[in-house]
């Protein structure tokens, strides 16, 4: 494999065959990028009791996952109320859970759910629970434990700490049916509340990453890029050897990546063949588009590019995760 580190401003070296990147100046740019969504705070940061968690006993999830049945039903959404050794408890399985802003410590949940969509690598499943009375040190211990196909499939553990009014948890499930209980951390067999819930088919496919479609982008070749972001003298087809720079841009703003760029050599079918080389660049941690600027060279040929996620780089053509990608002929 060859690799090439480019420049990435105040980041990243400069490599061999790329100069510095051309990235947009998020200041004075930002208006251009998707708008910004706020993330909601995160249970288990903000609850006095919170949930530990545990390997999963399942593959990792899949978009291949199998879909449960159509006619599938489960409970309405909205608090379920429970009892476990004494202990009251209420529980509401949620799609957007926040910190309470009446109080310091305790979480809430937005908008009730029982069921919830694929998100790919995404967490797409929280719950939150209220106990009245507060947990204290000589409550009972309680578990989430989820099973999909009667099998035990992931769980969590709640944990007390000083205040114990709420408690959240959140996991990362695939498509299907699944049947949740809280039960006695230390005996599974005394159960305080079942219910279910149900992860929707995947609607998205493959992604580039997270829950973004892959192919979602626009990937260029240009003689240069100016300072309005135009890509110049875009083409599909170029001569040998003559500089060219690669630009991409995405219909949404990512966060926290870094992406990198893929040549294959196509077959004469068009499929891809011999890898030449993949390309490090960074994003400047937010941006819907980047650019190289110090151009790139190819013998004659006909190849594909692509714009990646460099953590899903592979020397196997004909890639499923990406951002976007082009054919170019070299003549």
């Amino acid at each position: 494999m060859t690799t090439k580190n480019l420049l990435v401003i105040g980041l990243l070296a400069a490599g061999t065959a790329f100069g510095q990147l051309k990235l947009p100046n998020l200041n004075s740019v930002k208006d251009k990028l998707a708008n910004k969504t706020t993330t909601a705070a995160k249970p288990a940061e903000a609850a006095p009791a919170t949930s530990t968690p545990a390997p999963s006993t399942a593959a990792p999830a899949a978009a291949t996952a199998k879909a449960p049945d159509a006619k599938v039903s489960v409970p309405e959404p909205g608090p379920m109320q429970g009892k476990l050794e004494g202990q009251p408890f209420e529980l509401t399985l949620c799609e957007k859970p926040a910190k309470d802003p009446s109080s310091r410590w305790d979480v809430m949940c937005t908008k009730p759910a029982t069921t919830f969509a694929y998100k790919g690598s995404v967490t797409n499943f929280f719950g939150t629970m209220k106990f009245t009375p507060a947990l204290t040190n000589e409550s009972v211990r309680m578990k989430i434990i989820v099973y999909k196909n009667d099998v035990m499939d992931e769980y969590r553990e709640i944990t007390f700490q000083p205040g114990g009014k709420t408690a959240g948890f959140a996991m990362t499930k695939a498509p299907g049916l699944y049947t949740l209980k809280v039960v006695d951390q230390y005996d599974s067999d005394k159960v305080g509340l079942t219910t279910q819930f149900l992860v929707s088919p995947d609607t998205v496919g493959d992604r580039a990453v997270d829950n973004i479609k892959s192919g979602i982008g626009k990937l260029m070749v240009c003689s240069s890029i100016d300072d309005n972001w135009k890509c110049l003298d875009e083409s599909t087809t170029w001569a040998a050897n003559k500089p060219f720079n690669l630009y991409v841009r995405l219909p949404e703003a990512i966060s926290g990546q870094v992406a990198g760029w893929a040549i294959f050599k196509q077959n004469p079918d068009g499929t891809d063949g011999q890898f030449v080389e993949d390309m490090l660049q960074g994003t400047q941690g937010r941006a819907a588009y980047w650019a190289t600027t110090d151009g790139h060279r190819l013998p004659a040929g006909t190849y594909t590019i692509y714009s990646i996620v460099w953590a899903h780089r592979a020397t196997i053509g004909n890639l499923t995760s990406y951002f976007a990608k082009t054919t170019l002929t070299v003549k």
